[in-house]
């Protein structure tokens, strides 16, 4: 049988995405503790001089919604499971930590 994807565990692929965009992009961004929640490194800055923007949706095409977080970019991506939306408690932590 040929293998069509490489995950270590189905259940766990979303968070080692998450976990591996973050070590790929070293120092650019931040997860929201408890939620699969990208935010700009800066974000206690941003959100005090300019309007915040944050995007979400299922993940399956990473870096769909986390490859746009960054400078003169989006200031956040909130990130479901695979091909569904992310949670409302997900997308509630994300505005109260984009907005302040």
């Amino acid at each position: 049988a040929n293998a069509k994807k490489w995950l270590n565990a189905p259940e766990n692929v979303v968070e080692e995405m998450v976990e591996g965009v973050i070590a790929a992009h070293a120092g650019q961004l931040v997860k929201l503790k408890g939620y699969n929640v990208l935010l700009h490194r800066n974000i206690d800055i941003l959100k005090q001089g300019q309007v915040t923007i944050l995007s979400g949706g299922g993940s399956g095409h990473e870096p769909a919604h986390a490859g746009y977080v960054g400078d003169g970019m989006i200031s956040g991506a909130i990130l479901g499971g695979v091909f569904a939306s992310p949670s409302i408690d997900a997308v509630l932590a994300a505005i109260r930590a984009a907005a302040g």
